[in-house]
């Protein structure tokens, strides 16, 4: 069965579910193919606790990781890559990114069981390059968005074919763009829910 398949029927189809644990973005799932969402905690003496805490550390600067869960949701992995490979089939072969966003605690439920929605996820500081939903290749920038004392980002993966400077008047960028950023390339905006899944949610503390 092709992951093309009506996703929107995973949650209730566990065969369905089961063939979207087959793509290498579960390697370290458990077995959730009946489970709508499920936040897993990260044991630090993993590969996979490694792994992130290593990309984190190459841009944290003054912040350490004091919590790692993954996020494991069939329903909206499987969104994530049915619009990667209708990209592909269109000839845009997009780069996937690993991507920071801050945030706050009491949005971290919802955007696990939801994604993301730029309408709880910016201000008028995080609209800046375009109104979509912002993230940063740099845990450093990604930090200026959450609040000191609850201090929790997601990691995610983000589908980025052709990019352009935005502004806060952007409501979608123009055809053929599919993204928007600031001179520097330290903003990422997007702006369609199934470019992007919420891959980890990361609790950290700054010293």
């Amino acid at each position: 069965m092709s992951i093309s398949a009506n996703c929107e029927q995973c949650e209730r189809n566990p065969v369905l579910a089961e063939e979207i644990l087959k793509d290498p973005m579960t390697t370290w799932w458990e077995e959730t193919a009946q489970s709508p969402v499920e936040l897993k905690e990260v044991s630090e003496n993993s590969t996979e606790y490694e792994e992130v805490n290593g990309l984190f550390r190459l841009t944290s600067r003054g912040m350490s990781i004091t919590k790692l869960e993954r996020v494991e949701n069939p329903y909206l992995l499987g969104h994530y890559l049915m619009k990667k490979e209708k990209m592909r089939s269109e000839g845009s072969y997009p780069s996937e990114r690993s991507l920071f966003h801050g945030t706050f605690e009491k949005y971290v439920s919802d955007i696990c069981k939801y994604n993301f929605d730029w309408r709880k996820c910016g201000n008028s500081r995080g609209h800046k390059f375009g109104q979509g939903v912002s993230f940063a290749p740099e845990v450093s920038y990604a930090r200026h968005y959450t609040t000191y004392g609850e201090d929790v980002m997601i990691l995610t993966k983000v589908l980025v074919s052709k990019d352009i400077v935005g502004s806060s008047s952007t409501v979608v960028p123009p055809a053929p763009y599919d993204t928007t950023k600031n001179i520097k390339n330290t903003v990422i905006v997007k702006y369609d829910d199934d470019d992007f899944y919420p891959q980890y949610v990361i609790h950290f503390k700054r010293f």
